[in-house]
C-alpha cells in the first residue's frame, strides 16, 4: 500500500504537509509524524516561514509575494522540497504538490 502525501501551504501554524486518505480527504501532519530528517524538516519550516510572512490578516485576498520573481523562487523551492521529501520517504510514498491552491483560498 502506498501512502499519499501532498505538499500544500496553508496560512499560519501548518507544516504544509497533508496525508491523503483513501477518500481523498487531507489531514495535516508535521514533518516528525512522517519521520523526515531534521535537516529536511528545517528546510520545510523555513519555506513555510517565507509563506507565512506574506500573510495579510486584515486582507487575506491581498496576501501575495512582493513580485513574480519572489513567488517563482518560492515555488521552485517547493518543487525541490517535494523531490527531496519523495527521495527521503522512498517508493512506498506518493508525494505530490499543490503550490498554488492557497491563491484560490485567498481570493475568497
Amino acid at each position: 500500500m502506498t501512502d499519499k502525501l501532498v505538499i500544500a501551504p496553508e496560512w499560519l501554524g501548518r507544516s504544509g504537509l497533508w496525508l491523503v486518505d483513501a477518500k481523498g480527504k487531507r489531514k495535516p501532519v508535521d514533518a516528525e509524524d512522517i519521520d523526515l530528517s531534521d535537516a529536511l524538516a528545517d528546510r520545510l519550516e523555513s519555506w513555510m516561514d517565507s509563506f507565512d510572512a506574506i500573510y495579510d490578516e486584515t486582507n487575506e485576498a491581498a496576501s501575495d509575494f512582493g513580485s513574480a520573481v519572489d513567488r517563482l523562487a518560492w515555488e521552485a523551492e517547493g518543487v525541490a522540497l517535494g523531490a527531496a521529501i519523495a527521495d527521503e520517504l522512498g517508493p512506498d510514498w506518493d508525494v505530490t504538490q499543490d503550490l498554488n491552491g492557497w491563491r484560490g483560498k485567498a481570493a475568497k
